[in-house]
């Protein structure tokens, strides 16, 4: 389940979408806080969150060829690959049509930004929570 959500968070962090679909990955950022903080320092930082994003790459990646494209999505759901590849098109810093590992690990983090309301880096637990209310 773990894994499950964090893929679903690594996917959803990635996209821009309206405030109101931010809710539940910020709620799932929030259920995951103490394992996302992998030192246990209270806080969740920029690179802690960029080492969940890289431990899911594989997942997310799935037919291994180091970019995120149609290719990696069920025959069923390419509909929606579509869409979602469409909304995180802006990590495709070299414009050439494919999210390569690097463009999604070093790319903006939406999610992040959002909650971290003193841009300091960092996520606190209350910040967290303020963002997830």
């Amino acid at each position: 389940m773990f894994r499950t959500t964090l893929l679903v968070t690594a996917l959803s962090c990635v996209a821009a979408p309206a405030l109101a679909q931010w809710q539940e990955p910020i709620q799932q950022l929030l259920d995951n806080f103490d394992r996302i903080d992998a030192n246990g320092d209270g806080v969740i930082s920029r690179a802690e969150h960029r080492d969940v994003q890289a431990a899911r790459w594989t997942e997310i990646d799935r037919n291994g060829d180091g970019y995120l494209t149609e290719d990696d999505f069920p025959i069923v759901a390419i509909g929606r690959a579509r869409t979602q590849l469409a909304e995180i098109s802006y990590l495709d810093a070299n414009g050439d049509g494919q999210i390569a590992r690097d463009e999604f690990l070093d790319g903006p983090a939406p999610l992040f930004r959002l909650a971290d309301r003193d841009a300091d880096g960092i996520l606190t637990r209350s910040e967290v929570e303020a963002a997830a209310s």
